[in-house]
């Protein structure tokens, strides 16, 4: 049998036709490794964590929408919406009360703070439309940021749609401020960490459920951190008045979302006279 070399443009052809019909032109061996290291680098790929979204001046965009966790005592991992903080948190008693985080009120006071909770619907300000103020508002549900200007906190509440201009320009707190359900804030960043210090705060909302109360000296540090589509949201609240100690409140979480936050219609309280605490009986009138 006579044997001759292929001439170049006989394998020229051959190679067309592999090319053409899909015919592997390694061994199995090499095509497996092949795989093997391309299955590695989507694996790795998959478990990095998602790249932060900056600005142009270099901070992270927390521009959007945001549904936030129900309660600033709620433990993270409770449900998610668009919902008033103030009447959400009844809604998950049950959960706080799993992962109880009180206030340190100074023992003096613990009576008051009893008091006021076993008559929660005739004191506490949410039940007569008071803003929620800081920080029992919470994460705000939408951020306007951009480069060179203040960055707007948007919230939906039944209380009454309303927002914060949070300066991060390095002015001080105004020392004309007046006392306010939202107070003076300023921000400042720490690394990639929103810091937001609030003073000049009212004493005429609550933290929480069960009495929790404040006086005007309350210091309130909110931080807030982004992670892909997730911002982290951790508020420390400081009263010499009412406090023995700083208080960190359990964190919550917000997720970006495409719903947009409405305008909700004027509170407007019309049932105090029909609000009955529970266990108290009512007698009729004379």
């Amino acid at each position: 049998m006579k044997f001759r070399f292929a001439t170049a443009s006989e394998i020229l052809l051959i190679l067309l036709v592999c090319c053409v019909a899909g015919t592997p032109l390694f061994s199995q061996e090499n095509s497996a490794a092949a795989s093997q290291k391309t299955n590695q680098k989507a694996d790795k790929s998959a478990a990095s964590p998602q790249a932060l979204r900056r600005l142009p001046d270099g901070h992270p965009d927390f521009n959007g929408f945001w549904a936030s966790s129900s309660g600033p005592d709620t433990p993270v991992g409770a449900t998610f919406g668009p919902l008033d903080p103030a009447v959400s948190q009844r809604d998950n008693a049950k959960q706080r009360l799993a992962a109880p985080n009180q206030p340190p009120y100074k023992p003096e006071l613990m009576e008051k703070v009893k008091d006021l909770a076993r008559n929660e619907s005739k004191t506490d300000p949410a039940f007569y439309c008071k803003p929620g103020g800081v920080p029992r508002v919470g994460p705000p549900h939408a951020i306007v940021q951009a480069p060179g200007m203040p960055i707007i906190f948007l919230y939906q509440v039944i209380a009454g749609n309303t927002f914060r201009i949070i300066p991060t320009d390095g002015r001080p707190h105004n020392a004309n401020a007046f006392p306010s359900y939202y107070g003076d804030s300023i921000g400042h960043w720490e690394g990639d960490t929103l810091v937001v210090d609030t003073n000049d705060l009212n004493d005429d909302t609550w933290l929480g459920l069960d009495g929790w109360f404040h006086s005007d000296a309350m210091h309130v540090v909110e931080k807030l951190t982004r992670d892909g589509d997730v911002m982290h949201y951790q508020a420390t609240v400081e009263d010499p008045n009412v406090f023995t100690r700083p208080w960190t409140m359990n964190p919550r979480v917000a997720r970006l979302t495409t719903e947009l936050i409405m305008e909700n219609p004027p509170c407007v309280e019309l049932d105090e006279s029909h609000i009955v605490d529970p266990g108290v009986k009512t007698r009729p009138a004379p």
